[in-house]
Parts: C-alpha cells; structure tokens; sequence
C-alpha cells in the first residue's frame, strides 16, 4: 500500500513542471522505411515531454515530413540523405514559426497545419512514392 501511495505521489507531481517546453532524452531504436533507408529521429532538442508540449513533437514531425518530401521531390532524389534529411534543415524554422516558445500553445500548430501541411502532403507523399518507386 505504501508503494502504491508513493506512486500515486510521484505521479501526480509530473504537471508541477509541466509550465516549462523541456526536451526529452529519447533512446528508440531506428526504424526502416520501405527504400531501406534509416528514418531518422528527432532530435533529442526538439523532443518534449509533458502533456501541454506533446503538439510540440507533432509540430516537428509534421514541419520535417513537409520539408523533406519537397526537399527530395525538388531534388528529384532518392538515395536515403535526400528522403531522410537532417534535422537541422528545420531547426530555424521551427522557431520562426513560434514552435518552440515556451508561451505558444497548440492552437499554433493546428493553424500551420490547416493552411501548410495537410492541404499538400498527401499529393507530396504520392509524388514522391510514385518517383521514388521509377528509380528502382
């Protein structure tokens, strides 16, 4: 019982820190993609941890696969640095675009998102499916 007690403390203390965007320390295992190429991670500095920063990782996410599929469609590449960029391409403009003050709130990303993402990255993804599956 008493464990069970401690547990129920030290959980409920996680949203005492959650004001803050704190990078998480992430240790996942790489992952593949149907070319055979290593997807990479996020970085450790744009990967958050709390309930109120999760919009934060989606944020990247999504900003990284745009980026990247235009990036390897402009290219006309395939080869695995070009469909799988570093993520540094897109560090400046994450925090141009406000993601990653600490005061921005999700309501900024689902706006990016309504007007820049998700009208173009289905058409991305199938361009790029459709020019990377040619070069093989």
């Amino acid at each position: 019982m008493k464990l069970l007690n401690t547990l129920i403390l030290i959980a409920s203390a996680g949203p005492v820190y959650a004001d803050t965007a704190t990078p998480l320390l992430s240790a996942s295992s790489a992952r593949t993609d149907r070319y055979g190429c290593t997807v990479r991670q996020r970085p450790d500095g744009m990967t958050y941890s709390g309930f109120r920063d999760a919009w934060r990782n989606t944020a990247a996410d999504d900003l990284y696969s745009l980026r990247r599929h235009q990036t390897a469609l402009e290219a006309g590449a395939c080869a695995c640095d070009a469909l799988w960029p570093d993520w540094s391409s897109i560090e400046e403009e994450f925090e141009a675009l406000g993601f990653a003050d600490p005061q921005a709130t999700d309501s900024l990303h689902v706006t990016w998102a309504a007007a820049e993402y998700f009208p173009v990255i289905s058409n991305l993804r199938a361009a790029l499916r459709e020019q990377c599956q040619e070069a093989d």
